[in-house]
């Protein structure tokens, strides 16, 4: 993909909020390793901003750079930020490098917030606690009345964990839905709780309908979904 005028102009700029402009717009175009050359430029201008350390880190975080995203939460805890801050990041981070447990200890720290952040927190919180065997411990946050904004389909796959709406309504609802985002995250949460009921060949498949609905590959819940397809394969190798 072409830099935009705007990028051009960002990339003439010495400044260092031009910098880290030019990294999010980079990183909006899904060009992560560019925005990560973008935030480092920005941050050796100026070293002290544990913002763009944070926003750096999620693009290493993104193309499963590991190291460098936990160097870039860990500076940003050193800067100041307080773990609530980062909490839901690192839980991703630990999710993905395959340690639940730990992931389920920080999501657990995003709270108390709004109900748009808390339902993503309800959902990878029970997914974790699926694959752990830890107390569901934060469904019992969850009521229809929520609002959650444009995190509908976190809410989708939540009131399945509940008991309030059929994995299979869900699925024919997310297979639907036009937008590939709200498919991948509703469909993985349905992946996450087939596999907890012991309906592992149905979860397999939905993986595979999700996979193919690549558009929106930066979002979590499609890495994670890669990251088990994968890891499933190699350990069947």
């Amino acid at each position: 993909m072409e830099d935009t005028e705007e990028m051009f102009w960002l990339r003439e700029a010495d400044d260092y909020q031009s910098k880290v402009a030019l990294g999010n717009a980079l990183a909006a175009q899904y060009r992560f390793r560019d925005a990560i050359e973008a935030y480092r430029k920005a941050l050796l201008v100026r070293s002290d901003d544990w913002t763009a350390y944070n926003r750096l880190a999620g693009a290493c975080l993104t193309i499963r750079r590991f190291e460098e995203a936990m160097d870039g939460y860990s500076r940003c805890l050193a800067l100041g930020a307080g773990e609530k801050a980062v909490a839901f990041p690192m839980g991703v981070w630990h999710y993905l490098s395959g340690d639940c447990i730990s992931a389920t200890d920080w999501f657990a720290k995003c709270l108390p917030c709004a109900d748009e952040l808390a339902i993503a927190v309800i959902y990878w919180h029970t997914l974790c606690c699926y694959r752990t065997g830890r107390e569901l411990a934060l469904l019992s946050m969850y009521h229809r009345d929520m609002d959650v904004g444009h995190h509908t389909a976190y809410r989708l796959a939540v009131s399945v964990f509940i008991g309030e709406t059929t994995w299979e309504e869900a699925a024919e609802r997310a297979e639907k839905d036009a937008s590939d985002l709200n498919a991948v995250i509703a469909l993985y949460g349905l992946c996450g709780y087939l596999n907890h009921i012991g309906q592992t060949e149905q979860s397999a498949i939905l993986l595979k309908k999700l996979l193919k609905r690549d558009s929106c590959w930066p979002c979590i819940s499609y890495l994670a979904a890669w990251n088990d397809e994968h890891t499933r394969s190699a350990e069947n190798f």
